[in-house]
């Protein structure tokens, strides 16, 4: 008998072993084994099928080797993690071996004797607060999919509770909570241990290997009722996973696509849970249009647990600035006013800025007016390249158009290069506050010292430096005791990007922005498209509706959820070379031809390709099934190599760059 072995490694493909006459019978799909593999002596790999040696294609393979060592006498996932991880495969194109991996590469190398249950301890009945009644009667009576918004404020702790105990009433059933920030874990891990006394285990990238060892092996043997986790606790095994919450769902963080294998955890859960059979609750203040769809679809019940804000009810005055009527002012004599009297009355400050370094766009020195693209709707970006000159290029559709000779809405001839960073804010507030502690927290801080960036933002927090200028990850973190305003410079820097999600990421950061600030606080929002319908919906500061209509253009103009992405990038230095591989790949994509339901955009040139010395372009491929965004992806990573000509290609990618 042979078995089909997968190991963790970037290759696509499975190795045939023979099975030892003592190992035959225990020998089973989901079983860890150890092997020879190239120069390693034992590997350690996962048996897919167990087969006859007629049944083999052993094309290629000289001569077979044999299985060392049988790791496990029964499978460590309940559920068919092998049926998972080729989902993940085919879904995101990273190798089988690589997917499957993700679910074994904590394990212990011999799975240890399962510890004896802990004493039971007296646990307090958890509140039942009223905002999420009808949730509980939900959870309590069986499986469910479902959605909840709640307050960025509001205390998970005081929700979180009463929502396990609803979901894990049946003896021995287990919770996975996760979170987007390992900062998450500690209070959350106080609130749960009241009502789960000795049943709450952690699991996140910083615990010691011993550590991590007994989190694993406690969700193994049941010993932890509820495990919460960052990321990669998607893939941490349980004896009997009946429910899992994703905390914040909308971060981006639960897309893994640093390194293979790539994953969304939110996708990985949804499936996951639901071929265990069990409830799965995605918790956010703005949830991703992604899912406020499968939410209007019917396919997630949704729950709110937070009020809709009236227009004129409790909450901070919301001022946008039309920059139309304040030429050439970095700070707006309005914003400029209000940051003055904050700082006289003792209150803090936080001024975001769209990037750190320098957004260049081309607006009219006269009335502002700035060009979109007319097929998609961004704004476009001002290019200086060598063939043609300056051109104005939409990063989304890749279409190109030449700078207009007059303002077609006033008529002027005189147009300006616009951008601000963090640190031209920064001078511009000492500038205006010559008496304040202006810290500053960016990409260029988190990218040096850990020490330097947690005192950027610990002065802040603390109440020591009374004004933080940073980019929109200082949100994520914050908090502060005297927060009076707030303040976004150039709301239009991520409008403008080609991301399809750029409306949903801005306005996420607007509300939540309101929601730090208190009822007499000041959020300002400086723009040069006022008119934008973002803005025309923070009036109520009402989600539901932004969402609906977000999710209307989406429909639109056919993005997610609507479809599948797959971008497919060419990098080259000879243009020949690069032009016959993207001729090679189109030709791939034949079958599309005469499907009115999927569409190929591009070439797309990056921005800034005229400083460099190599020629790139990309290529979209939007996909109106799963189905056939697999295919494609398939096509794409089939391509054969092409010397000087190299390859990216990802799945669903959250950068258009």
């Amino acid at each position: 008998m042979l078995a089909e072995i997968s190991f963790p490694i970037p290759l696509r493909r499975t190795f045939y072993y023979s099975l030892p006459d003592e190992l035959e019978l225990q020998a089973a799909p989901g079983l860890r084994v150890q092997a020879p593999l190239g120069p390693r002596a034992a590997a350690v790999g996962v048996i897919l099928r167990v087969l006859p040696e007629k049944d083999a294609d052993l094309t290629g393979f000289k001569e077979l080797k044999s299985v060392t060592a049988l790791l496990d006498e029964t499978p460590l996932f309940p559920e068919d993690a092998l049926e998972l991880s080729e989902w993940m495969a085919g879904r995101w194109g990273s190798p089988p071996g690589l997917c499957l991996g993700a679910f074994y590469a904590h394990a212990p190398a011999a799975r240890p004797a399962a510890a004896p249950a802990p004493a039971a301890l007296a646990a307090l009945p958890p509140p039942r607060p009223p905002e999420i009644a009808k949730l509980l009667e939900k959870l309590s009576s069986g499986p469910a999919a479902c959605l909840l918004r709640l307050a960025p404020l509001e205390k998970r702790e005081a929700l979180y509770p009463a929502i396990f105990a609803a979901a894990l009433a049946r003896e021995g059933a287990q919770g996975l909570l996760l979170v987007p920030d390992l900062g998450f874990i500690p209070p959350l891990a106080a609130a749960l241990e009241p009502f789960f006394p000795g049943r709450v285990g952690v699991w996140h990238a910083r615990l010691t290997p011993k550590k991590r060892a007994e989190a694993w092996t406690g969700a193994a043997d049941g010993r932890f009722g509820i495990m919460i986790a960052t990321r990669t606790g998607v893939f941490l095994p349980f004896k009997d996973l009946r429910f899992s919450l994703m905390d914040g769902e909308h971060e981006e963080v639960y897309r893994q696509e640093e390194a293979e294998p790539f994953y969304h955890a939110r996708e990985v859960l949804q499936r996951r849970m639901k071929k265990l059979g069990g409830s799965v609750l995605l918790a956010s203040p703005c949830p991703s249009i992604e899912t406020w769809g499968a939410a209007v679809s019917g396919e997630l019940e949704r729950f709110d647990a937070v009020a809709p804000a009236a227009p004129k009810g409790p909450g901070a005055d919301v001022t946008v600035l039309d920059m139309e009527k304040y030429p050439g002012e970095m700070l707006a004599r309005p914003l400029a006013d209000g940051l003055r009297a904050a700082a006289a009355a003792g209150k803090q400050a936080l001024i975001i800025s769209g990037r750190k370094g320098y957004a260049s766009r081309l607006f009219c020195a006269n009335c502002s007016w700035m060009l979109r693209c007319a097929d998609c709707g961004p704004g476009l970006t001002l290019l200086k390249t060598p063939e043609a000159g300056r051109v104005l290029l939409c990063r989304r559709c890749g279409k190109k158009t030449p700078p207009p000779a007059a303002c077609p809405k006033c008529g002027g001839k005189v147009f300006r290069d616009y951008g601000t960073g963090t640190q031209k804010v920064q001078e511009a507030a000492a500038r205006l506050l010559p008496g304040a502690k202006i810290a500053r927290f960016d990409g260029d801080v988190l990218r040096g010292s850990l020490k330097t960036m947690r005192a950027a933002l610990d002065s802040f927090s603390s109440g020591e430096a009374d004004v933080l200028v940073g980019t929109r990850i200082a949100l994520r973190e914050l908090g502060a005791p005297r927060l009076g305003l707030v303040a976004f410079i150039d709301a239009d820097s991520e409008l403008a990007s080609a991301d399809f999600r750029a409306s949903e990421k801005a306005y996420r950061s607007f509300y939540g922005a309101w929601r730090l600030l208190p009822p007499e606080g000041r959020l300002f929002i400086q723009t040069r498209e006022s008119g934008h319908y973002v803005f025309s919906r923070l009036a109520e500061m009402d989600f539901p509706s932004f969402a609906d209509g977000e999710l209307a253009a989406r429909k639109d103009f056919f993005y997610p959820p609507f479809c599948h992405i797959v971008k497919v990038r060419f990098a080259a230095h000879d243009r020949a070379a690069l032009d016959a591989a993207a001729a090679a790949f189109l030709k791939t994509l034949s079958f599309l031809d005469g499907d009115e339901t999927s569409e190929i955009l591009g070439p797309v040139t990056p921005p800034g390709e005229e400083r460099r010395k190599f020629h790139t372009e990309y290529y979209l491929v939007k996909a109106a099934s799963e189905k056939t965004a697999a295919r494609c992806l398939a096509a794409a990573q089939a391509l054969p190599p092409r010397a000087g000509v190299k390859y990216f290609i990802e799945a669903d990618p959250y950068g258009q760059h």
